[in-house]
């Protein structure tokens, strides 16, 4: 199976690209500039996502496309980051679909998991204020999904809560639209497992246009 990875050097797109790579795919990494380090059955591209042609003509071939893309907020306001996602999304579709590939997996954000009955985790008193309009465009983009206006076999991925470098360990649960926690209240994964999560569904397709989270 051959796959591009959308922001392949960054702390999610990074462990995706090396559970791929360690799966046997071959894996087009995809970055704005950051340099990659050879590797077998790896290439590495440098591309704007927002750039509709550019996405088309690297994922033609291709059996699947995994978007883990985020402008980051170290780099961008809320609000500056909100417009970049809607930017990258639409030319991300469009190029998609241009480039003939139907299979797609987006790594989303855990704002639009329900924290509670009839609330999501961006509408809680908890959320950040300040991480609140790039938020609300991931959500935006997960509804627009649901709502059929993008012919793709998408699945959008949400984190816990908590996502940072840990250990590979195979062992997590899964669930869709509700967040996980564990006994403790606790609502995390390792990078690493996380990275397992979607190349397992990559591999398996359970959650064809669908959502699903992982987390311990």
């Amino acid at each position: 199976m051959s796959i591009v990875v959308f922001g392949a050097s960054g702390n999610i797109g990074g462990n995706i690209r090396k559970e791929a790579l360690s799966r046997g795919l071959r894996v087009t990494a995809v970055t704005n500039s950051s340099p990659l380090d050879a590797a077998p059955n790896l290439t590495t591209l440098t591309a704007d996502l927002a750039d509709t042609e550019a996405v088309a003509r690297i994922v033609s071939g291709h059996d699947a496309v995994i978007s883990a893309y985020s402008p980051g907020l170290r780099k961008y306001s809320a609000d500056e980051a909100a417009e970049l996602i809607r930017r990258a999304h639409e030319s991300l579709f469009e190029g998609v679909k241009l480039g003939g590939v139907k299979r797609l997996i987006l790594v989303g954000g855990v704002g639009s998991l329900e924290a509670s009955p009839g609330v999501d985790v961006v509408d809680s008193d908890f959320y950040p204020a300040d991480h609140k309009a790039h938020t609300l465009r991931n959500r935006e983009i997960l509804r627009a999904l649901k709502r059929g206006e993008y012919d793709l076999d998408w699945t959008y991925v949400s984190p816990p809560l908590e996502i940072k470098a840990g250990e590979r360990t195979g062992k997590f649960r899964l669930g869709e639209d509700q967040l996980l926690r564990d006994a403790a209240g606790n609502s995390r994964i390792s990078e690493a497992d996380f990275a397992v999560a979607i190349l397992d569904e990559l591999e398996q397709g359970h959650y064809v246009r669908r959502r699903f989270t992982a987390a311990y």
